[in-house]
């Protein structure tokens, strides 16, 4: 009889060990001794993107570091990016755009800026901060100029053609204000095919026109603006600017 009562008090207590471990492992698993989470495991989507931006202004060729930074829940204020020299500049929001994509530039020069690494420090709405590094090479390209340009006040398309850029992934055509600063363009078609070098834009606000066509006005000059892109080396070919290594434009005034 005793040995029977042993028996089954061995039992219970080995019954209450696995009942006190399989709750303490449920309790990991479910929070109660959760890990903290590492801020590098965050925002794997954020992304800073430095454009060399090359383009024609009196007749000389001008070069400006452009940037951008995106990523889910990031802020609008106090985001930054280092240039490899140490010169810091502030990035700030696209106002016509969705969401909070983050622009900026440098200062226009005839000289190529830095390249080397640009470091990117972006802030996110749940109090994290993280950096983000991007490349500039020297990798340059040639303007796309324009060759032909047919439009008279009144006519229902304009037409553009332009001289093929070697090394170009793609081109960009904009209708822009001429202080595009900040501006949303009336028109943009953002990926041409490379092999691409002509285009007739109709007056109607169909495809492309970001802006009502009635938002021009009739005698003012406005800007069209054919870039050539090319995208850094090993990434998609995408009109987006999360992987764009330089871009050089060409505008020309008209008026509507």
């Amino acid at each position: 009889m005793k040995n029977k009562k042993r028996t089954t008090m061995k039992k219970t207590i080995n019954l209450t060990n696995i009942y006190i471990t399989t709750l303490i492992m449920l309790l990991w698993t479910t929070g109660g001794c959760k890990k903290p989470e590492k801020i590098e495991n965050r925002h794997e989507d954020a992304y800073g993107d430095v454009i060399l931006k090359k383009m024609m202004m009196n007749n000389q060729i001008k070069y400006v570091p452009i940037f951008f930074a995106n990523g889910e829940g990031i802020t609008t204020q106090g985001n930054t990016v280092t240039a490899p020299n140490g010169t810091v500049y502030d990035l700030h929001d696209i106002p016509w755009m969705p969401g909070n994509k983050l622009t900026g530039k440098g200062q226009m020069s005839n000289n190529l800026p830095p390249t080397g690494t640009y470091t990117f420090r972006l802030n996110f709405e749940d109090g994290s901060t993280i950096e983000v590094t991007d490349e500039l090479e020297n990798t340059e390209i040639d303007l796309p100029v324009i060759l032909q340009f047919n439009y008279q006040p009144g006519d229902p398309t304009i037409h553009i053609e332009w001289q093929p850029v070697n090394g170009a992934d793609f081109y960009c055509v904009k209708i822009t204000e001429l202080d595009m600063a900040n501006t949303k363009p009336f028109y943009k078609q953002p990926q041409i095919d490379a092999n691409t070098t002509s285009l007739t834009i109709p007056l109607d606000g169909s495809n492309f026109w970001l802006r009502p066509v009635s938002e021009l006005q009739s005698g003012t000059e406005y800007f069209i603006v054919v870039a050539a892109k090319k995208v850094e080396a090993g990434t998609p070919v995408s009109g987006d600017s999360n992987n764009m290594q330089t871009s050089s434009c060409m505008k020309r005034k008209f008026v509507y």
